[in-house]
């Protein structure tokens, strides 16, 4: 049984100023729960079903000093966003910033500009994850990375892909020893024949309009995926995957 006290903070944490104020996001889905509570993140809260307790019973042992509340379904819908509740969501604490530089030894940077979409964003975050990029980079006016929504659409990613707002053009201003390129739709520089590119800067821009102008004349190169249909252009999660995963070749 979940109180009427718990069903309104655990509401009020849909929103980002209750999230910044009390530094805790919401994690909802049984991959998404598994895969937080096997992170670095710090679980705050587990509001489960007895089903999903039994079946992970031996997760939630392990995370001991967490609270564990048993709910029904009925009470996960009072608190849930989703259309379709699951059996579990989570209360999770927002980590303090760790180290914001650039990692040299990174072979790809990655920087999301003003990428508004969270689905857009998380599933970004899902391609560093996939792609071994542990540091995602994004400018100040992205989607915040612990919107309800980006969080699902990262699915589970986010223990594990650390998400860095910050002025990208004073980070972009900084990499002169890497080849910085702006992804664009008429880019000068063809992805399929790129030879030798680490280390390397990618710039993936907003999904209606690119990346800004003043970002691409701080890059030293535009970079683009040849289109063979008449597609006018690439979801920017879509484009992401096809540019990293071509650099991620080329450098192997």
């Amino acid at each position: 049984m979940i109180s009427k006290a718990q069903v309104k903070f655990i509401r009020l944490l849909h929103q980002k100023k209750y999230r910044s104020s009390h530094l805790l996001f919401i994690a909802e889905g049984a991959k998404i729960a598994v895969d937080i509570l096997g992170s670095a993140l710090k679980v705050h809260k587990i509001y489960a079903t007895a089903e999903w307790l039994d079946e992970n019973k031996h997760i939630v042992q392990i995370h001991q000093e967490v609270e564990a509340n048993e709910v029904t379904r009925e009470d996960i819908e009072k608190i849930s966003a989703l259309d379709t509740p699951q059996d579990v969501l989570l209360l999770v604490q927002i980590p303090e910033p760790k180290n914001m530089k650039v990692d040299k030894e990174s072979k790809i940077i990655l920087v999301a500009d003003s990428i508004r979409d969270p689905g857009n964003l998380g599933t970004i975050v899902r391609i560093c994850d996939w792609y071994g990029i542990h540091k995602l980079f994004c400018s100040e006016d992205c989607a915040e990375i612990y919107n309800p929504k980006t969080v699902r659409a990262t699915m589970g990613s986010i223990g594990r892909v650390e998400v860095v707002y910050t002025d990208i053009k004073e980070l972009i201003q900084a990499q002169k020893e890497r080849k910085r390129y702006a992804a664009t739709l008429d880019g000068h520089v063809n992805v399929h024949k790129l030879k030798s590119i680490y280390p390397v800067l990618l710039v993936i821009g907003n999904e209606a309009h690119g990346v800004n102008e003043e970002i691409v004349s701080l890059c030293d190169d535009t970079i683009m995926i040849p289109r063979i249909g008449k597609a006018e252009s690439l979801n920017a999660s879509i484009a992401t995957a096809v540019l990293v995963d071509n650099l991620i070749r080329i450098g192997d």
